[in-house]
């Protein structure tokens, strides 16, 4: 199966799916390491024809070459001139923490330019309503102004009239009292000019009424203007008052303004300096992870090593188990029941992996049943933890709240082989078994081969599936229903 993979250079999403984590880690190391091979072929065969390939553009890339005609290559570091790691990296560090600040205080800077934007625009608002107040007031004003001058314009022309009226009244009587001297014999004329002396004394007493009230509403009216006018003054006095002090908090604001751009320079220098400490001490933790990770690597690699090394005594004793049957068919002289082709290569005439449910059950009829794969050889039926095809969901859902170390095998869809499900702290883990050469093993490199998938459970109740999980198998999971799942198997 692997070797189908690395040839193709390409695994199914569902297959992958899967892989447990540290399975798909090797996966792409493998893959890495035949690209990597397939690179290193094409090279020396291009440079035994000593043929560039012209891309299709018609572009290449010419390298410089040093005096002995091999690319020249400089290495940062070894130039007296050249700076130290720590030293770039603390300088981009710098920058990176220069411009982060810069921009956090431009950010500032232009939230408090909109803000005096919007004060400025307040204060021209207020003072247009100021200006727009004050010419109301002026316009009232010269208006009260003018209706108290045609007010007195009208006091004086009905003060001329009342002078006049009375030069005429004194004269009207000057004559009266000439005809009375003149013409006392005359009664009746007399008469009527005491008559008319009486008309004109009630209508000079009615005029005079007119006129104390005329006059009293005069002086209402004057006095009323002249409130209103006072009221306009101390409305005035009140604005240019208010103009003062917008003026001063004008001053005082820029004032403020100055000293504020002042501090945002100071806790901007501050800021860079703490992004500066932050992006330092991230790039210490950085290094720190990375040794940790490199040691963490190295021990993956030291157990990848001892599992190669079990996996070379495995399959040693499984030439020295084919060379013993060998040789005990040779001495018995039956070779009707051993065919070392049928035991290796039983999956050569199927394709590489499954390609349905029912191909992988086909197959387990044929080739796994009649090994007893998955059987408890006292009962001779399938093991507790053994089962049927199952999905992965099924299987999480089924497992969701046992305890850790609950497992089960089931049949994989994917590949010639099973899915051992486990349950963890965390979530179920999936592993799969390649049972498509003569034994069973995880898939992947370098792994143990068991002579029975038994062999292999019971192999891991003792031993963790791998180092990082340190998955234990504790409990087997069995049948959940009166009809086992693997009853469609037998």
């Amino acid at each position: 199966m692997l070797q189908q993979i690395l040839k193709d250079m390409y695994i199914e999403p569902e297959l992958l799916a899967e892989l447990s984590d540290e399975q798909k880690q090797i996966l792409f190391f493998k893959m890495r390491e035949e690209q990597v091979r397939r690179w290193k072929e094409w090279n020396i065969k291009v440079e035994k024809q000593k043929i560039i390939p012209a891309k299709k553009n018609g572009r290449n890339v010419n390298f410089k070459l040093d005096i002995g005609g091999n690319p020249w290559v400089w290495i940062m570091g070894e130039h007296k001139d050249d700076k130290s790691i720590e030293q770039i990296l603390e300088e981009e560090s710098l920058e990176v923490a220069r411009k982060e600040a810069h921009k956090e205080a431009e950010l500032k800077r232009l939230k408090e330019i909109e803000e005096r934007k919007r004060i400025d625009e307040e204060e021209r608002k207020k003072q247009k309503e100021l200006k727009e107040e004050r010419e109301k007031i002026a316009r009232e004003k010269a208006a009260l102004e003018e209706k108290a001058r045609k007010i007195k314009e009208e006091e004086d022309q009905r003060k001329r009239e009342e002078e006049r009226r009375r030069r005429e009244e004194e004269e009207v009587e000057r004559r009266r009292k000439a005809k009375e001297e003149k013409e006392r014999k005359e009664r009746e004329r007399v008469k009527q000019l005491e008559q008319k002396r009486k008309e004109l004394l009630l209508k000079r007493e009615k005029e005079e009424q007119d006129k104390i009230r005329h006059e009293k509403e005069q002086e209402a009216l004057l006095k009323k203007l002249e409130e209103e006018r006072l009221q306009k003054e101390k409305q005035a006095k009140e604005i240019k008052e208010q103009e003062r002090q917008l003026q001063l908090q004008i001053e005082r604001e820029k004032k403020e303004n100055k000293q504020r751009d002042a501090k945002y320079e100071i806790e901007e220098k501050e800021r860079t300096q703490e992004i500066f400490s932050t992006l330092q001490k991230k790039r210490r933790e950085s290094k720190l992870e990375a040794e940790k990770n490199r040691d963490r690597i190295e021990q993956i690699w030291n157990v990848q090593l001892r599992k190669s090394k079990v996996a070379d005594q495995d399959r040693s004793s499984w030439a020295q188990f084919a060379r013993d049957t060998v040789r005990r068919s040779r001495m018995s002289r039956d070779f009707e029941h051993f065919n070392v082709s049928d035991m290796m290569n039983h999956t050569r005439d199927r394709g590489p992996q499954p390609k349905n449910r029912m191909d992988a059950i086909d197959w387990y009829r044929d080739v796994e049943l009649p090994k007893k794969a998955g059987f408890d050889l006292i009962t001779n039926r399938p093991d507790t933890w053994m089962h049927g095809p199952m999905s992965r969901i099924e299987v999480e859902s089924l497992l969701i709240n046992k305890d850790e170390g609950t497992y089960l095998v089931r049949l994989s869809e994917r590949i010639w082989g099973y899915t051992l499900s486990v349950k963890n702290k965390e979530k179920t883990k999936h592993f799969l078994i390649d049972a498509s050469l003569a034994g069973y093993q995880f898939f992947g490199t370098d792994q143990i081969i068991h002579r029975k998938l038994k062999d292999l459970v019971e192999y891991h109740t003792m031993t963790p599936i791998s180092e990082l999980g340190k998955e234990i198998l504790k409990f087997p999971q069995g049948q959940t229903s009166s009809k086992p799942d693997y009853d469609i198997l037998l």
